[in-house]
């Protein structure tokens, strides 16, 4: 090596120690996050646990520095944050959370690991500020959050299994207007079927419109054994339904409940994993790309019953009467998505909102599952399996029947 050589190799290593000490100092803030007391000026450090997609809080130090109490529900699986009194519920491995039962996404699902519960970040930064504007703000400039009444001076207990206080028992099965709206009947739309094929297999060439035929079938038999439910199919062979008739077949049935079973898309075959949708505004590119998917469809209804014309006035009343199911779809997407996940083969994709037509004519509860993608290799093998698509129907069957006693038992104890 001549003295010009070495001189080059000690200049960069110099230069990458002087690098590493202007870096050093942010690698080692990045690694904590911190909430400041703003009575006290107080500051507390939490750690920053690294993520695939999220950073991550343990939800216990979390907890422990904004008090109330923390407590199994389901030990090692279901945790309950008791706070300023509202009940946060966190389920490992799942991206949503629930607040008093509201419905809420994560970006990243929860993780029960080396005997820590953690959380995404998020939940600190965005939904701590939205659920509590008065007590919290995130400050950006910062990176911390700030507790703008104090930290309260509560006891935290050590997570334990306890029950969550339930209201007390009612007689009532009715609503205050007279009208019982317990739920009878359930409608299961396999998506697509005859000329319409759905999404393809780019492997094993499935169609989507045979597999999740099967798949609504045996939901309906699994629905059929384990309650005395009325199931409709809105197909039982393979012929096309126009998308606008599907929501309408549950509205002249008196069906309480309406859910949509489709496999979904993407031009990238790496990407994979289940999610159930409800109608709303799509606010993701990925949203409004499976709602053009699945919305594609109207091209044949089109040919069947030609363009349907809604004035203004019907449009708004249209949606005024799909806003009213808005949370209780929400709710049954969560049911239905939460069984999805115990398959551990499949990757949650969560919760999600679009604009899809098939789900705009039901004017009730209503879900649209996309049970795994087709166009993923590792997906449409499984679909291939009869005995996976038996587990997926009993999943998505074990999730309706759990939400319709969820509701009965809310609509019995008057909330």
């Amino acid at each position: 090596m001549t003295v010009f050589e070495r001189n080059m190799t000690l200049t960069r290593k110099i230069l990458t120690a002087a690098l590493l000490c202007l870096i050093l100092p942010f690698w080692l803030a990045a690694a904590s996050f911190s909430i400041l007391d703003r009575p006290t000026k107080a500051v507390k450090e939490l750690a920053l646990h690294a993520g695939e997609h999220s950073s991550y809080l343990d939800l216990g130090e979390l907890a422990g520095a904004l008090g109330d109490s923390l407590y199994w529900e389901r030990p090692g699986e279901r945790l309950v944050w008791a706070l300023e009194g509202a009940f946060l519920v966190f389920e490992d491995r799942l991206t949503f959370f629930s607040l008093n039962d509201e419905v809420y996404q994560l970006v990243a699902p929860c993780l029960l690991a080396g005997g820590k519960f953690l959380v995404p970040v998020q939940v600190a930064v965005e939904y701590l500020p939205m659920f509590w504007p008065s007590r919290f703000k995130y400050n950006k400039l910062d990176s911390r959050l700030v507790d703008q009444t104090g930290i309260p001076r509560l006891s935290l207990e050590s997570p334990v299994e306890r029950e969550k206080p339930q209201p007390k028992p009612s007689t009532k099965a009715k609503t205050s207007d007279g009208k019982n709206y317990r739920i009878h009947t359930v409608v299961i739309d396999p998506g697509h079927g005859g000329r319409d094929p759905g999404a393809l297999g780019r492997k094993y060439k499935l169609k989507e419109k045979q597999v999740v035929l099967e798949i609504s079938q045996n939901v309906a038999v699994k629905l059929r054994k384990s309650s005395q439910l009325k199931v409709i199919l809105t197909r039982e062979e393979d012929v096309l339904v126009p998308l606008k008739n599907r929501g309408v077949i549950g509205n002249q049935n008196g069906a309480g409940l309406f859910v949509s079973i489709h496999c979904n898309a993407h031009e990238k075959r790496n990407t994979r994993g289940t999610s159930t949708y409800f109608l709303d505004a799509a606010k993701t590119d990925e949203e409004r790309a499976t709602a053009m998917l699945e919305n594609a469809s109207l091209k044949y209804d089109a040919e069947e019953v030609g363009p349907e014309r809604l004035d203004e006035i019907n449009l708004i009343l249209q949606d005024m009467a799909q806003n009213e199911y808005l949370r209780e779809s929400k709710d049954l997407c969560a049911f239905i998505q939460k069984e999805l996940v115990r398959l551990k083969e499949l990757p949650d994709k969560g919760i999600r909102q679009a604009g899809f037509a098939v789900l705009k004519g039901a004017f009730m509860p209503a879900a649209l599952v996309e049970t795994a993608y087709i166009t993923n290799p590792n997906d449409e093998n499984l679909l291939r399996s009869k005995k996976f698509r038996q587990q997926v129907a009993e999943a998505i069957a074990q999730g309706i029947l759990k939400y319709i006693d969820n509701y009965h038992k809310k609509l019995a104890t008057g909330m």
